[in-house]
């Protein structure tokens, strides 16, 4: 499995760009909606609360 080395994010006119670098410099882009950043983000949030409850 890659390891995320790196991540951004650009905006577009319409979209937006999530660009992931792996940790061999290996560069994936994706278009993407707010909408689906926002589901990201939102899940990403759920699974640190999960991991701070389990403390």
């Amino acid at each position: 499995m890659k390891q995320l080395a790196k991540f951004s994010i650009e905006v577009r006119a319409n979209d937006f760009v999530l660009r992931l670098t792996d940790d061999d410099g290996d560069v994936v882009e994706f278009a993407t909606s707010a909408e689906q950043l926002d589901e990201v983000i939102g899940v990403f949030n759920d699974l640190m609360e999960e991991l701070e409850g389990e403390d």
